[in-house]
C-alpha cells in the first residue's frame, strides 16, 4: 500500500501542509518577535528567556530546534507547539498559515509573516574539464577507497569529473585540479556543483558561484527507497559497501544534500513519486559541540528531525548511523578489516 495515500488525519490540504513543512523556522520566530542572536555555525540562539528556560537553539537550516532547559526538540510543528504551549497540531499549523483549518482557499498573502526575498539566482557556469580525470578516479579509488565500477558509472553520467579551477592572487593565476560532483535538474541541465580538492591533506571544498542546493547530487536508482547524504563521497561510498556485501548497489535511490538539509531530498522525492521509503544517513559527529561547549551530534539530531518531518507527510522514514564519522570512513575501516583477514590466507599458501 502506497503510504501517501492513507487518510489525512488534520483538515488541511496538500498545498497547506506543503507550505507548513517549507516555512522556516527561524521565519516564523521573527514574525512572532522572538529575539535571536548566533549561536554556532549551525543554529541561532533565542535570547531573552526567563530564568530556567534558556538553551533553545534553532537551527539555520529553518527546519528544526533543540530546547536544552525543556529536552525537547523537533520541527516546525513541535516548536509552535512547545513555545507557545498549543495543545493540538491544528492549533500549531493554523498559527504557521495564518489561517483556519477550513480556509482552503485562504490567500497565502495573509500570511503573518513575511521570508525574507533572496536575488535571483545568477546561470551555472560549471569549470572546465581538465585534460583527464586521472587525479580524481586516483583520489575516489585508493584514498577514498570507492569501488571503480561505481566511479566510472557516475564519471559515464556526467556526474563526477576532473574540473582546472583558477584562482587569481596577487595578480598572479593560480590553477588547481578539482574533483566535480554534478546535480542536475529534470531537463538535464546542470544547476548544482561542488568542488574538493583530491588530496586527503587538503579540507578544500566549495560549491561554485551559483549553484542550487536543491538540485544536489543523485544516484538513480530503481526501487521505492532512498537514501539521504550528507555529500557527494558518502553516497557513492554507501553504494560501494552495499556492493561489498553483495547487494546492487544500482537498486535504490541515494541523494547528497552538500549539507544538513532536506531541500535536495525533497525535490527529488517530487521528481520520484514511485519513493515512499527514506533512509537519512548523515554524520555521526560524536564530537561535536554547541558554542556553549554544550555536546550536539549535528547530524543524528537532523537525522532524528527530518525523519519525524518526513513521517508526517506520509513517508516510511529511518535512520542508518554510520559507526564512524561517515559511510566513507566506515567503508575505509572496512576495506582494511578485508585486507588484514586476507594476510593470513597469504602466509598459509
Amino acid at each position: 500500500m502506497d503510504l501517501r495515500t492513507q487518510p489525512r488525519k488534520m483538515p488541511f490540504t496538500e498545498e497547506q501542509m506543503k507550505q507548513v513543512f517549507d516555512t522556516s523556522i527561524i521565519d516564523f520566530a521573527l514574525s512572532n518577535r522572538l529575539q535571536l542572536e548566533k549561536g554556532d555555525h549551525a543554529t541561532m540562539h533565542v535570547k531573552g528567556l526567563p530564568d530556567g528556560c534558556g538553551g533553545l537553539y534553532l537551527f539555520n537550516h529553518g527546519r528544526g530546534y533543540y530546547w536544552f532547559a525543556k529536552e525537547t526538540k523537533g520541527n516546525i510543528l513541535d516548536f509552535a507547539m512547545d513555545y507557545f504551549e498549543l495543545s493540538t497540531k491544528t492549533q500549531a499549523i493554523e498559527m504557521i498559515l495564518g489561517c483556519r483549518a477550513h480556509d482552503y482557499s485562504e490567500d497565502y498573502a495573509r500570511l503573518n509573516f513575511t521570508p525574507s526575498e533572496k536575488p535571483p539566482r545568477g546561470e551555472l557556469v560549471l569549470p572546465p574539464k581538465d585534460k583527464n580525470f586521472s587525479r580524481t578516479i586516483a583520489y575516489l579509488t585508493g584514498t577514498r577507497g570507492i569501488d571503480k565500477e561505481i566511479v566510472y558509472a557516475m564519471i559515464d553520467e556526467g556526474k563526477v569529473y576532473g574540473a582546472r579551477t583558477q584562482i587569481k592572487k596577487d595578480g598572479q593565476t593560480y590553477s588547481f585540479h578539482n574533483c566535480a560532483f554534478v546535480g542536475y535538474d529534470e531537463a538535464g541541465k546542470p544547476r548544482y556543483c561542488a568542488l574538493r580538492a583530491p588530496s586527503a591533506n587538503s579540507s578544500f571544498r566549495q560549491d561554485v558561484e551559483n549553484s542550487d542546493k536543491t538540485y544536489g547530487f543523485c544516484m538513480e536508482g530503481k526501487s521505492n527507497r532512498v537514501y539521504a547524504f550528507e555529500a557527494a563521497i558518502d553516497a557513492m561510498s554507501h553504494a560501494c559497501l552495499c556492493k561489498l556485501h553483495g547487494i546492487d548497489w544500482r537498486e535504490d535511490h541515494r541523494v547528497a544534500e552538500g549539507c544538513l538539509s532536506d531541500k535536495a531530498l525533497y525535490r527529488y522525492l517530487q521528481r520520484h513519486p514511485e519513493i515512499n521509503e527514506i533512509v537519512f544517513c548523515y554524520d555521526n559527529d560524536m564530537d561535536g559541540k554547541l558554542k556553549d561547549g554544550t555536546p550536539h551530534n549535528h547530524g543524528q539530531v537532523q537525522a532524528e528531525l527530518s525523519a519525524e518531518t518526513f513521517a508526517d507527510l506520509g513517508y516510511k522514514t529511518m535512520i542508518q548511523t554510520p559507526v564512524g564519522k561517515d559511510f566513507n570512513q566506515d567503508l575505509i575501516a572496512y576495506r582494511g578489516l578485508l585486507v588484514q583477514e586476507a594476510i593470513p590466507e597469504e602466509m598459509e599458501r
